[in-house]
């Protein structure tokens, strides 16, 4: 009898171990999934920048685009006031089921990307003292909404105000960090090469 009981205390003290090492081995788990993520994990709950291109190709791949010229300030965002964006029809010969609108920079010096280098193409000379509506909507006439098939490459660059460390925030006078901008990010654009 004190034999079977000799085996009842042992089993219930081998019981005892491993329900206190279980909770001891999830805590150490815990700890070391929180200290890796501290030391070698991405922030996540700061803005994260994503480099990923808008079309399906990878950025500098040279494709032909079917586009129409479009007004940023059909768009109501006051930032693309006096600009002009595209809307990418086609690629390679392909039609978009959505359309993609894009800023854009012309290698080509054959589309403007604003008022004033419009007004410079038409009228072969500097603005000289600023542009009307009226001047505006005279040459919008022409150049937004006209659909032109364009050799070009999508690319970006980071930009906007940078985010600041801890260390800035609390040991800089942010009197001369006030920066009204977007937020840093990545910016894609099109690189229009040439019109064929």
């Amino acid at each position: 009898m004190v034999a079977v009981f000799e085996k009842l205390r042992k089993r219930i003290e081998l019981i005892k171990q491993k329900s206190v090492q279980k909770p001891i081995k999830t805590i150490l788990i815990f700890l070391f999934v929180l200290i890796s993520t501290i030391f070698f994990g991405q922030n996540q709950t700061e803005n994260s920048l994503l480099i990923k291109e808008n079309l399906d190709f990878p950025f500098g791949t040279i494709v032909k685009m079917k586009v129409e010229i479009i007004d940023g300030a059909s768009l109501n965002l006051k930032a693309l006031q006096g600009q002009y964006l595209i809307k990418i029809k086609e690629i390679n010969d392909k039609s978009l089921e959505k359309p993609v609108i894009m800023e854009f920079v012309d290698e080509s010096r054959e589309f403007p990307t604003n008022n004033f280098a419009l007004y410079e193409l038409l009228y072969e000379k500097e603005v000289e003292n600023g542009l009307s509506s009226d001047k505006i909507a005279e040459m919008n006439k022409n150049y937004v909404g006209k659909i032109v098939v364009v050799l070009g490459y999508e690319s970006g660059k980071f930009t906007g105000s940078p985010n600041k460390s801890e260390y800035v925030k609390t040991n800089v006078n942010s009197f001369q960090l006030v920066n009204q901008d977007y937020g840093f990010h990545f910016k894609n654009y099109i690189v229009i090469d040439s019109k064929l």
